[in-house]
């Protein structure tokens, strides 16, 4: 379903009590893609706010605050099966 074909459609799902779990599903999957705002192309951009994640988590690991996180276990994908928008980045913690 497309966010146009929800709208249109939005009085009769919204009336159908077993349409409210897949709507939570539709608008989640909407925020998670970063779709439902404009993106601002004043916002930081994800490549430094990362860079200075790192430089974080570093220092803790130096400092003996936090460990060094475990590598993926096999077979374990970290890339989600979906496009991001291109300013932000994928990242796993």
């Amino acid at each position: 379903m497309t966010a146009s074909r929800l709208l249109a459609l939005f009085n009769q799902v919204a009336d159908t009590p077993e349409a409210i779990p897949p709507l939570r599903r539709f608008v989640l999957d909407l925020a998670v893609r970063g779709r439902l705002v404009p993106q601002d192309p004043d916002d930081e951009p994800a490549e430094t706010l990362l860079h200075r994640i790192a430089a974080e988590k570093a220092r803790l690991i130096k400092a003996g605050v936090t460990r060094k996180p475990r590598a993926p276990a096999n077979g374990e994908n970290p890339e989600p099966g979906f496009d991001i928008p291109a300013s932000w980045r994928r990242w796993r913690s």
